[in-house]
């Protein structure tokens, strides 16, 4: 049994049929069973908080293996630790963890942390240490529709972003073969682009003209603070936001395929695929 966390999210809606297609046993925990509703029948449901103790113990009872992304809204780190700690007295076998460069600060000094954690617990352990994902760019489907315009604090530093899908394909490698348990892996896609390009590609995917307009990291993080984004969240990105606009986030490499066998999906195949998700109105 593989207990799968975040399996709403854009990572765990890949891994789950990736999981299900090599036969494997899966639960999930959600807070909301509405966005569960389609999910595979063979897939185990527990609805709860992974922040109340007794959701964490049903969740992980039984389990050979967790999928761990973690609640970055948390800035105690409590649901993380919690499960971590169960999952090492409940005698889980392997805990593959979504992670980043620490960056000494923010969320990656966060991931730094419960990596030590893990690496104490005694659970044998994966590390996907990812670069900036592809689904980030979702998020400009709002501004897209509304002004025809993307905001961006990235300047023109470039980064080599990474499909959800192929994040999933090397975690269900790591669920499910032995030979992965103490590696970490540093995933990132093999093409760099600038936020420009990217602009650029996805115009040219959805067949209209889109605008860039360059913000300060600062002004980004007071518009996500205003939004209800914690102080963790906004620190760590306004770090990571500043890091590649200074050029120093330029970083690709062939990991997906030397692991799984395939290329890294490239950003114009991740745009074709989610048309309709960057065109919100469309959606009935």
């Amino acid at each position: 049994m593989i207990l799968v966390t975040g399996a709403t999210g854009n990572i765990g809606r890949e891994l789950v049929p990736q999981l299900l297609a090599k036969g494997e046993a899966l639960r999930v925990v959600t807070r909301d069973a509405a966005k569960i509703g389609a999910l595979d029948p063979r897939v185990e449901r527990i609805i709860g908080d992974l922040r109340d103790g007794a959701t964490v113990k049903r969740a992980v009872a039984g389990a050979d293996a967790v999928f761990l992304v973690g609640i970055i809204a948390d800035a105690s780190q409590t649901a993380d630790r919690a499960l971590i700690a169960e999952s090492a007295h409940a005698g889980v076998h392997r805990l593959v963890k979504i992670s980043a460069r620490s960056t000494g600060r923010g969320i990656g000094q966060m991931h730094f942390e419960q990596e030590e954690l893990i690496r104490r617990s005694g659970v044998a352990w994966t590390f996907l240490r990812c670069g900036m994902f592809m689904s980030n760019t979702l998020g400009w489907a709002g501004t897209i529709a509304a002004q025809g315009a993307v905001f961006s604090p990235f300047g023109q530093g470039k980064m080599a972003m990474i499909a959800p899908r192929d994040i999933a394909a090397v975690a269900t490698l790591a669920l499910t073969d032995p030979r992965h348990r103490g590696e970490t892996y540093e995933l990132y896609g093999a093409e760099l682009l600038t936020v420009a390009e990217q602009v650029n590609v996805l115009s040219r995917v959805l067949g209209e003209p889109i605008k860039l307009i360059d913000i300060t990291p600062q002004a980004a993080g007071e518009r996500l603070r205003a939004a209800g984004g914690s102080d963790l969240l906004v620190e760590g990105l306004v770090a990571l936001w500043t890091t590649v606009r200074d050029g120093q986030a330029a970083f690709s490499n062939h990991e997906v395929a030397r692991l799984t066998g395939r290329p890294a999906q490239n950003f114009e195949a991740f745009c074709a695929d989610h048309k309709a998700d960057f065109r919100p109105s469309a959606h009935p």
